[in-house]
């Protein structure tokens, strides 16, 4: 069975291909149409996919409102017959696809998706269960996003860096939120007090604000997460929707729900809905994230490590492009995490104005928890660890952590090997791409960060 996943109309739009229970590649549009959060009908993409020998049988899709759209759309690429999923049920799946469970509770938190914003149940038997959801405008994804507005950032793009500024800053607004924004109980409930439809008007970044919202968000969801893990008694939490990539909260939900293990979609937004659509179909097995379009790399590992131990900042476009919006390693720029290199990279990353903004440490499996307290490894950088040791530091001691795995990217691992034997067991890992722009996706991608880089010379190199 062949079956194609489509997620757009709205942001992050992207397509997955399965074939036999196995996954053949996904990608969002961004890769290819170079538009940042391209939210248009995935036609590069699905181009790409395309096996002109052999067409799909399914084409899935999960938003109700405009499944009109998608059938019309889809006519033109595949003779496939249209399906249309449950929006959540298909951010469940792009979870659980990533485990061998064959039971566990789901939690999905999002902005809306048809009518629903959090959604709490069971996968067993093959099938999800609701128990409790939350309808529209109840939402936490909403919530998230009118204070990204506030801070004067993008809403439902910006959030990461309401997540990174809240470090900065002391929750002391977290009471006033609970009486007057947005308030909750520890029995598995939220209700918003206010409006926030229409969002909260647009306005300066304030440290105390963005620890306030960050601090209200990971307590909600945990206390979701923990009166789930009590009603259905299971030990595995699947977990998906926009709001599964605040990296501080999932390691919130770790510490005090009481689940022995927590499965995150890498692409755990929109975009993995075009993968989890096409899972409800027939589940497929998963290997990794790198699902992308597959760049050969003329450059050794060690030709890399080089250059990464004279400090310099060092493009890598190796293999196939990582499904989600973080650089695991294949489109990445790589770095030994120098005070000189951080300068280096806010200035390629024209990150003048935001350069409080701290960059992920990434690092082998075998020499992680020497240098981190772990609370849940992730390969996809979705959680966060405590700093205890090495030649890295942040603001607040914790760090976005991506853990390598030599059987599943052995290229980067190397690149650690040799760099790890020279002194540098950790080194920075940042999405290479130019700001305002996607990561790229092939190396004719990096004439757009070069003009306006010192990054012409390496490159040359």
């Amino acid at each position: 069975m062949k079956i194609l996943g489509i997620s757009c109309y709205h942001h992050d739009s992207a397509a997955a291909s399965l074939k036999n229970g196995h996954i053949e590649a996904a990608s969002h549009e961004e890769r290819f149409s170079r538009v940042k959060y391209d939210n248009r009908f995935p036609t590069k993409t699905i181009d790409w996919l395309k096996d002109p020998y052999e067409d799909w049988e399914f084409a899935a899709f999960y938003e109700q409102s405009t499944y009109d759209n998608f059938k019309t759309e889809i006519k033109k690429h595949t003779f496939a017959q249209p399906v249309l999923v449950d929006h959540h049920e298909a951010h469940a799946m792009s979870s659980i696809l990533l485990t061998d469970w064959y039971e566990c509770a789901v939690m999905v938190v999002d902005t809306v998706g048809n009518k629903y914003s959090t959604s709490l149940g069971v996968y067993r038997n093959g099938k999800i269960e609701w128990i409790k959801r939350f309808r529209y405008p109840n939402s936490l994804g909403l919530f998230y996003s009118s204070a990204t507005r506030l801070l004067g950032f993008k809403p439902l793009s910006d959030e990461s860096q309401v997540m990174a500024a809240a470090a900065y800053g002391s929750p002391k607004w977290k009471m006033l939120i609970r009486n007057k924004i947005l308030h909750w109980d520890y029995k598995g409930g939220y209700t918003a007090l206010q409006n926030l439809e229409r969002g909260v008007g647009s306005g300066t970044l304030d440290w105390d604000i963005a620890a306030s919202v960050q601090e209200v968000f990971q307590t909600i969801v945990a206390n979701l997460a923990g009166w789930l893990q009590q009603e259905t008694g299971m030990k595995n939490l699947a977990y998906a929707g926009g709001g599964a990539l605040n990296c501080v909260a999932n390691t919130h939900i770790k510490k005090w729900s009481g689940f022995d293990n927590i499965a995150i979609q890498p692409a755990a937004g929109d975009a993995g809905c075009a993968l989890g659509a096409a899972a409800l179909i027939e589940r497929p097995l998963w290997e990794n994230a790198y699902l992308g379009l597959d760049v050969k790399c003329d450059k050794t590992p060690e030709y890399h490590a080089d250059s990464i131990l004279r400090h310099l900042i060092t493009p890598i476009i190796n293999g196939r492009a990582e499904f989600g919006p973080r650089a695991l390693g294949n489109r990445s720029f790589l770095c030994t995490p120098t005070p000189d290199n951080i300068k280096q990279l806010n200035m390629i990353k024209s990150r003048d104005e935001d350069s409080w903004r701290p960059y992920a440490p990434i690092c082998q499996e075998e020499e992680a928890d020497q240098w981190f307290k772990i609370y849940q490894p992730s390969y996809e950088m979705l959680f966060t660890a405590d700093i205890i040791g090495g030649n890295f530091t942040t603001h607040d001691n914790s760090a976005r952590l991506q853990i390598v795995n030599k059987t599943k990217n052995p290229y980067l691992w190397k690149i650690l090997e040799i760099t790890r034997q020279q002194g540098y067991p950790i080194l920075i890992n940042t999405s290479l791409n130019a700001k305002g722009k996607p990561i790229v996706n092939t190396t004719k991608d990096m004439n757009e960060i070069i003009p306006s880089s010192n990054l012409s010379n390496l490159w040359k190199q």
